[in-house]
């Protein structure tokens, strides 16, 4: 009860902004010149979401999707995985910095919104799941933090609780091949229940990081068994791969 309360006022009551200490100013913890000083994506490829910035591309797509598709239609950040953001993000799930997870949140959310922006926004946002041995550990999942924020600047709904991961796995940032990260996440996830996600033709999976792209790429094969549906990637930050 006390660690929601403190939750609910860090995010609720911006402190310092999270980058130079000084006050935001702001409804969130995020002043303006810092926001506009964080690192920035480039060009990216339009289906995997990874930056173009020195790589192979044709139409907008890196070789990687012209070769092989992923099975999501599209995955978008609000930044490139760099300094500063590695560290804040590591702030955020591993020392339960709320504050900085919605003020990035934040910025996710405005991304968000231009990017639909005349269109058809999804109707449902999934959180990546965590498996409740790693949930009791860190007392949060940082995906439906994120998604809190989405749904209340966004106006879309999230489904906390259709999407599960059902076996605990290893760091994907221990496996060394593709191979290999594919293994550790085979079965991993399940829909509870199966026709949950009946009659829905649009979603938004969140997570907070998108790297190799293999728990994006797991979880939307599992959806895309049960659901013919489009399905966007929307993370805080996209690692170079």
């Amino acid at each position: 009860m006390f660690s929601k309360l403190l939750q609910t006022l860090r995010c609720a009551l911006p402190a310092a902004c999270i980058v130079c200490q000084q006050a935001s100013g702001r409804d969130y913890s995020l002043c303006e010149d810092c926001e506009l000083a964080l690192p920035k994506l480039g060009e990216c490829c339009q289906r995997c979401g990874v930056e173009l910035k020195g790589r192979l591309s044709y139409e907008s797509l890196c070789s990687s999707c012209l070769l092989s598709a992923p099975t999501f239609d599209s995955c978008r950040a609000a930044f490139p995985y760099a300094s500063p953001i590695n560290k804040l993000v590591g702030s955020f799930k591993f020392s339960a910095r709320f504050d900085i997870g919605y003020s990035l949140s934040r910025v996710l959310s405005k991304a968000f919104n231009t990017h639909y922006s005349g269109t058809g926004k999804p109707q449902l946002l999934l959180p990546v799941p965590l498996h409740t041995k790693r949930l009791r550990t860190r007392g949060f999942n940082q995906s439906n933090e994120i998604c809190r924020v989405l749904s209340s600047h966004c106006g879309v709904t999230t489904a906390y609780s259709v999407l599960k991961k059902i076996r605990s796995t290893k760091a994907q940032t221990s496996m060394n091949s593709a191979d290999a990260r594919k293994s550790n996440l085979r079965g991993a996830f399940a829909l509870s229940p199966a026709e949950a996600l009946k009659d829905i033709s649009h979603i938004a999976l969140v997570d907070d990081v998108v790297n190799t792209m293999a728990t994006s790429e797991a979880i939307s094969r599992l959806i895309s068994a049960q659901q013919d549906c489009q399905i966007d990637v929307w993370c805080l930050a996209r690692a170079s791969r």
